[in-house]
This record gives C-alpha cells, sequence and structure tokens, in this order.
C-alpha cells in the first residue's frame, strides 16, 4: 500500500493511503494532556483533509490517562472524528488492562453522548485490524 505520512512526531506518526482510503495512526509512546490533543487534532485533519472513511488507530504503546485527558477525549476527540468522513476505526488497544479499559470507557461514554457518527471495533493486532476494516 502507498502510504503517504502527513504526521510525524517523537510520539505519534499518521499516514494515509488515499488509494485504499485507508488512514493509519499510531502513538509512538505514551503521552500527557497536551500531546494527546495535537495527535487527536492531526488525526481529525488527516481524516478531513484526505477524506478518508476508514482508519487504524494504534495505541498499543499508550498508558494510564488523567481524568482531564480521558475527559477531552470522551467530549471533544469523538466529535472531532464524527465531523470528518470517517464511518469505520479500528483500535488497536494495548494489552495491559488499565490502559486497556480506560480507552474502552471513553469510547463507550462517546457511545452514550451519541457523539459517534462512525463504528469501530477494538483489537489486539493490526492484522485483525486489517482484515475487518477491509470487510
Amino acid at each position: 500500500m502507498p502510504f503517504k505520512t502527513t504526521y510525524e512526531s517523537d510520539f505519534y506518526k499518521i499516514e494515509v493511503d488515499q488509494e485504499n482510503d485507508l488512514l493509519r495512526a499510531e502513538w509512538l509512546r505514551s503521552v500527557n494532556r497536551e500531546e494527546m490533543i495535537t495527535g487527536g487534532t492531526k488525526l481529525y485533519e488527516s481524516l478531513r483533509d484526505y477524506s478518508i472513511t476508514k482508519a487504524i488507530a494504534n495505541a498499543q504503546r499508550l498508558e494510564a490517562f488523567d481524568t482531564a485527558t480521558k475527559e477531552w477525549m470522551s467530549n471533544n476527540f469523538y466529535t472531532l472524528l464524527s465531523q470528518t468522513p470517517l464511518q469505520k476505526l479500528a483500535r488497536i488497544l494495548p494489552e495491559s488492562l488499565f490502559p486497556k479499559l480506560t480507552l474502552e470507557a471513553v469510547a463507550t461514554r462517546a457511545d452514550a453522548q451519541n457523539i459517534n457518527k462512525f463504528i469501530y471495533k477494538n483489537f489486539l493486532n493490526e492484522q485483525e485490524a486489517l482484515d475487518w476494516i477491509n470487510e
């Protein structure tokens, strides 16, 4: 797949494959609130600017979040994503229980508020995520 990097920092990388209507984002390390907001905003901009409908978000390296970060994710992050053409999001979650539960809770809270305009599913590895995203 001809991926093109649209954003890269020491904590986050976003690649877009317009030919296959796919975005791949990966957290490269655990992040603080400011970095989460930067990464989330860059993800929103890439989805919007390239009109991508399918995305894989690899969060395996993320660790615990503070309350303000969780708040931003459940209230703002999913709202931003829902303002893009995104239809399908495959989330690769950390193996560690606490960060995994936190990321699941954030998405569930956004669901409960009827924010999400896309479907998402959680995975443990990229191949499973890719298989589902291409169904």
